[in-house]
């Protein structure tokens, strides 16, 4: 038992009470912060026209400081995901700026087409890399539910597409550059929401940063959906209260770097079990007719084909879908390589078993070499008392020292296996009397080194019989004839006694 440090435990209490104080500031924080956003956001259309922009502008721009402090707090190696935060949030409030000068000073209707447009366009999928990158760390154990999930939440995302928001597009004769942007939107945030479902479902804790970037999520593709919607074909104006939504959005996003569980959204989640239900394919399957079905039903009633999504739509899902089925083949035989690997290798060391052994010395006697394999049966001698002494976790610590060393010492094209208990062959391959002999000196030297054992060096012997396989065809009868050389050996000199003895025919 250690003595008791004084100062060691005035500096414990002192990080305690430091990492309390921590907590009770940032929360703090949080609150002044998400109650002040509130304000702003609900006195937004009270405000006259310039007061509502440097509303939304504070709003917006109350993104970068939480943006910063996160990035500074977290360690290098996961700061990807809040680069990518920041970057986006400096260019889509440049974005907002010029989109202010271009309304408001320049008396433009809307500033589409222009480099306003342009920036936030570049800030959007800035941010969509940003919540990927969280998705691909905090998912990794659960790629296969993830993939799953993006298909279905794709596959809806184009019948939300065709059904509401294309028909409208038409009706007010919207270019293609629009309809492919609005696309493009609708379908990538539909999958990264249901990336962001499929981690919420999954984690075994309530996360509040994840929670805050899926209404995040929510807000933007709502406000996306809605100014497609409700936007004038003729002005491109759109209902002045849709900002509300995205300041909303922007409120949301702040809280997620300000949240103390932030540090867990690029943290790998649970391995949740990846069970390829009947149910689960059902959903996939339904999943993949969706939009060659919404497709050709179009056409049966008259409507236009939408190009867009039997193409983008169809190659995003059909290529997700041969995703998922080739992960599962890899997995099948993995599986079926590791289900192999067990029936054929002893567990403890991993060397082939007895059957294996017995299988490959059948093969290579069926293959009637130029010189006749040779097999040596080597018996620990003293591993009784040292498994007696140290108990049975040291003996199997020492069975795998000595098959490891017993690995080095053979040439590449040789097998080495554990028979049982503390018994092990090798199967020389082509090996000439003096290539047996050889291997039988590196054997003798590499056992005559000390095992150390809870700090006590430990040495071992060994007794081994060595057969040649000659006009011998049958594998048994070689292993029988190894053994008995073996306990010829063995009766040479007491076993107390360590070193190797070896009994050749």
């Amino acid at each position: 038992m250690s003595a008791f440090d004084p100062a060691t435990a005035d500096r414990a209490r002192h990080r305690r009470r430091t990492g309390s104080h921590c907590a009770r500031r940032q929360i703090h924080i949080i609150w002044v912060y998400g109650l002040v956003s509130l304000v702003l956001i609900a006195v937004y259309p009270l405000l006259p026209p310039l007061g509502r922009t440097i509303d939304f502008l504070l709003v917006s721009l109350g993104t970068l400081p939480p943006a910063v402090w996160v990035l500074r707090r977290r360690s290098p190696g996961r700061r990807r995901p809040w680069w990518f935060l920041l970057i986006a949030l400096v260019v889509l409030n440049v974005g907002n700026l010029a989109w202010y000068w271009y309304t408001d000073v320049l008396g433009r209707p809307t500033a589409d087409g222009t480099v306003s447009d342009l920036l936030i366009s570049v800030g959007h999928v800035l941010m969509l890399a940003s919540v990927i990158s969280i998705v691909i760390r905090r998912g990794r154990n659960d790629v296969g539910g993830l993939i799953d999930t993006v298909i279905v939440s794709m596959a809806a995302g184009g019948l939300l597409w065709d059904v509401v928001i294309l028909p409208h597009m038409d009706a007010t004769h919207e270019t293609v550059a629009a309809k492919l942007s609005m696309f493009f939107d609708v379908f990538v945030l539909a999958a990264i929401l249901g990336a962001i479902s499929r981690l919420l479902l999954t984690a075994r804790e309530v996360i509040h940063a994840l929670w805050l970037l899926m209404a995040t999520l929510v807000l933007s593709f709502t406000g996306n959906v809605l100014v497609s919607l409700l936007l004038d074909p003729d002005t491109g104006a759109r209902p002045d209260w849709t900002n509300m939504i995205f300041m909303a959005a922007y409120t949301c996003l702040g809280l997620v770097a300000l949240a103390r569980s932030s540090v867990l959204l690029t943290r790998p989640g649970p391995t949740p079990a990846d069970d390829f239900t009947h149910g689960r394919l059902a959903f996939l399957a339904v999943a993949l007719a969706a939009i060659p079905v919404v497709g050709g039903g179009r056409q049966i009633f008259g409507y236009p084909v939408d190009g867009m999504l039997l193409a983008l739509g169809g190659a995003a899902v059909t290529s997700l879908v041969m995703v998922r089925i080739g992960r599962l083949a890899a997995q099948r035989t993995r599986a079926e390589r590791a289900l192999l690997h067990q029936a054929t290798h002893d567990a403890l060391t991993g060397l082939p078993n007895r059957r294996e052994f017995v299988a490959q010395l059948s093969a290579e006697l069926a293959r009637a070499p130029r010189l006749g394999p040779v097999v040596l049966f080597c018996d620990l001698d003293g591993f009784k008392a040292v498994n007696d002494r140290f108990g049975h976790v040291a003996g199997d610590m020492l069975l795998s020292e000595v098959a490891g060393r017993l690995r080095r010492c053979v040439r590449e094209e040789d097998i080495v296996s554990r028979f049982g208990g503390d018994e092990f062959l090798v199967l020389c391959r082509d090996a000439s009397p003096a290539d047996t002999a050889d291997l039988c000196r590196r054997i003798a030297s590499t056992l005559a080194d000390p095992v150390i054992i809870d700090g006590e060096a430990v040495r071992i012997g060994a007794s081994i019989g060595v057969v040649t396989a000659g006009h011998t065809s049958d594998a048994e009868e070689l292993i029988h004839r190894a053994d008995a050389l073996m306990y010829t050996a063995k009766q040479q000199r007491p076993v107390e006694v360590p070193g190797v003895r070896t009994v050749a025919a």
